[in-house]
């Protein structure tokens, strides 16, 4: 009978061990090593053309004990269409952390996001999100945003600000029958129209981009390269302008040189017009870059000359990315 109770008291023993070990769906619990990363993707970075924007790098700023700052890379993806992050053949990959850097990420600093060209082992000066590291006994998190001072900054803060700005119909150096042969980032009487507090810095890593497009061709028209809207873009009124009247001193241009472009009227009904960021190392005559953030689908030929509408804020291609990683 002694013998019965033993083996029955063993058995009750291992049994409550066993049950209390599981987690509430009757699982053991898998230990979450030291350094693996959760990537939470709040609104879906934009799939990039890696001939030319290169790749995404996640890093994240340590400190040794004595407070010496170095970049671990995390590593270098591409996202599809419906997030998913991909390594530079295609495959699907998930973001790792160097074992050697686990033992200093009580003393992270910082995380970023950085799009490159080629092989990086530092955030280059493209950075498209980057938050601050909050450090946890058994983790560290961020929250990876576009406005952070580490990444584009405060000029997004002004930019996503309103809901729309303002853009002309007009050719200010040709002809009022020329009308529907340029387009303005401004009101009618030149005033800019992008928030105060837009501007990028040049060698920062970004630009701003202004574009129109046939939808009928699928031709898309650069309008010129900027960092400040209340001045010229890069190529001012453009090559096919005229003349014959004074350009804004606005980001926008005028075709209105005969034989010099195909465009011959915008308020045809077949164009929209849209500005992007980009970053700052891509040729001028790439296709426009992702991150399309004022927009318009129809410039309606109601407007007629010379009469404002709206780029609307496309607040939904800005990225906004939770990071976490375990101790």
């Amino acid at each position: 009978m002694k013998i019965t109770s033993y083996f029955l008291a063993i058995l009750v023993i291992t049994c409550s061990v066993f049950y209390y070990g599981c987690d509430d769906a009757g699982k053991i619990p898998v230990e979450e090593t030291a350094g693996a990363v959760k990537f939470t993707q709040n609104v879906k970075l934009l799939p990039l053309d890696p001939v030319i924007d290169g790749y995404y790098n996640l890093f994240v700023i340590l400190t040794d004990s004595f407070g010496t700052p170095r970049a671990s890379h995390l590593g270098r993806f591409n996202v599809l269409a419906n997030g998913t992050l991909v390594d530079p053949s295609g495959n699907p990959m998930t973001l790792t952390m160097n074992p050697n850097d686990t033992i200093d990420l009580g003393r992270a600093l910082y995380s970023i996001i950085s799009i490159d060209i080629g092989v990086v082992n530092q955030p280059g000066p493209s950075r498209i999100i980057a938050g601050p590291v909050t450090v946890h006994a058994d983790s560290i998190t961020a929250r990876l945003v576009i406005n952070d001072t580490l990444a584009v900054g405060s000029a997004m803060t002004a930019a996503l600000g309103p809901n729309s700005v303002l853009y002309i119909v007009n050719t200010p150096t040709g002809t009022s029958g020329d009308c529907g042969k340029g387009i303005w980032f401004c009101d009618e009487s030149g005033v800019r129209s992008w928030p105060v507090g837009s501007n990028l810095t040049p060698g920062w890593g970004w630009q701003y981009h202004g574009y129109i497009r046939n939808k009928a061709t699928g031709q898309v028209y650069s309008t010129g390269t900027f960092y400040d809207a209340d001045n010229f873009d890069s190529d001012g009124a453009g090559a096919c302008a005229d003349t014959l009247g004074t350009a804004y001193s606005k980001p926008g241009q005028d075709w209105v040189k005969t034989g010099c472009a195909n465009i011959t009227n915008i308020l045809d009904g077949n164009h929209e017009v849209f500005a992007t960021l980009e970053p700052e190392f891509r040729s001028g005559s790439a296709p426009p870059f992702v991150l399309k953030f004022y927009y318009q689908g129809n410039i309606i030929s109601s407007i007629g000359c010379n009469r404002r509408d709206n780029m609307f804020t496309q607040r939904a291609n800005i990225p906004d990315v939770y990071l976490r990683i375990s101790r």
